[in-house]
């Protein structure tokens, strides 16, 4: 291990808020266990998961470093998530302290939820990542049995479900935050599907693309159709959201996605009543040319 005065970092300066995507950690291993080292030198915290880098997985060494750096550095200038104090609530022990403790396990037992975190990181603002790190403390999700799975697949799933939770209605300072941390909370449940789960990225992809549209993910990977069926009807839902998009209606794409694929209709609703209609593109363009 490499001995260091000072532990290498990568959360130093200025970010922007909202998203962005981290700059790959250029850290080597021995770099990084020489960092934890530095660390354990100023956090007592730290100390106990030393013996244990000999024995995780290097790769998730990072995701330790950034954790530790991220409990001693405040996410912005007004808000912060404290991770050195203790909640009576979860424990006597603080968030920094029982990641130091889980890691080791983790990475072991769900080592794609090592992963799954690391993407959390380098995907999401210090804020975003500091809530996650503290919920995962203290509710021990990253330790659900029969899920690494569903960490597996969604890790390309991250930066949307982000996306998503910034859009929510702020009504206290972690609204956003505890709106990520449900969705993670969905996509590890064990009534949803991995395979459903790993095509959330081309759908989320797809609806970027623009449209008007309602979707609720969870719904979708908890839905009891085959992939098969998700993956056939993705292949038209671009198109057809353009359609209803230009005659000002409401795609409903969990509706559009479980549908049968010979089935030409388009599960919609108009923009002033909650009624659900199915109709084919075709016979929408052909009636509205019949009003005109």
């Amino acid at each position: 291990m490499i001995k260091l005065m000072h532990p290498i970092m990568r959360f130093e300066g200025w970010e922007p808020s909202g998203l962005f995507r981290r700059k790959p950690d250029t850290r080597t291993v021995e770099e990084i266990k020489g960092s934890i080292e530095a660390w354990a030198r100023r956090v007592s915290e730290v100390k106990p998961i030393l013996p244990e880098l000999k024995t995780m997985n290097p790769k998730h060494l990072g995701l330790v470093a950034d954790t530790i750096e991220l409990s001693q550095k405040p996410a912005t200038s007004y808000i912060d998530v404290d991770m050195m104090k203790v909640d009576e609530d979860f424990g006597p022990f603080n968030p920094l302290e029982k990641l130091m403790a889980v890691f080791p396990f983790v990475s072991k037992k769900n080592p794609h939820a090592m992963t799954f975190s690391q993407e959390v990181i380098d995907a999401t603002g210090k804020l975003m990542s500091k809530f996650y790190l503290k919920a995962a403390a203290d509710t021990d999700f990253l330790m659900d049995e029969g899920v690494d799975k569903n960490f597996e697949k969604g890790v390309a799933s991250v930066e949307h479900l982000a996306k998503e939770a910034l859009k929510t209605f702020q009504v206290d300072k972690f609204t956003r935050q505890e709106e990520f941390v449900g969705s993670v909370l969905a996509l590890i449940d064990k009534n949803s599907d991995p395979k459903k789960i790993e095509l959330l990225d081309d759908v989320y992809n797809t609806l970027k693309n623009g449209g008007i549209y309602e979707f609720d993910f969870e719904e979708l990977i908890k839905s009891k159709v085959s992939e098969n069926t998700v993956k056939e009807n993705l292949k038209t839902l671009k198109e057809s959201l353009g359609v209803t998009y230009a005659y000002g209606k409401i795609l409903n794409v969990n509706e559009y996605l479980v549908k049968d694929p010979e089935d030409a209709r388009i599960p919609f609703r108009n923009l002033n009543d909650n009624k659900l209609y199915r109709i084919s593109g075709a016979d929408l363009i052909d009636r509205f040319r019949r009003r005109n």
